[in-house]
């Protein structure tokens, strides 16, 4: 295999696992949530699958190999909230979903 194409398998293997660490957190929900706490991470594992599915895409590409972890990681984390912010401002939840969705979209970042 060329380095190249070495680095960036292992590229593609690091943000595999980031968002996995992501699907994990709100995958918990299912078991051990409330009802409440379930509705609202598969709220934003909607969201979620749809910008994982296109990072994953986009990082698949050889040409992704020019960015880093980091910038790749950033940039899954940026499109998603912004596809939150979206569907918040289109009053796709009540204000007191909107709020809970956001508090758990913080704690989703910072794993």
């Amino acid at each position: 295999m060329h380095v190249a194409s070495e680095q960036h398998a292992q590229l593609l293997n690091e943000v595999d696992k980031y968002l996995d660490r992501k699907e994990a957190f709100l995958d918990k929900f299912i078991e051990s949530g409330s009802e409440h706490d379930l509705f609202v991470a598969s709220y934003i594992h909607g969201h979620f699958s749809v910008i994982a599915a296109n990072v994953m895409r986009f990082a698949s590409d050889p040409s992704a190999a020019q960015f880093t972890l980091s910038d790749l990681c950033a940039n899954a984390d940026r499109l998603l909230q912004e596809s939150i912010n979206t569907a918040i401002m289109n009053n796709e939840l009540s204000e007191s979903d909107a709020k809970e969705v956001i508090a758990m979209l913080d704690k989703l970042f910072t794993i």
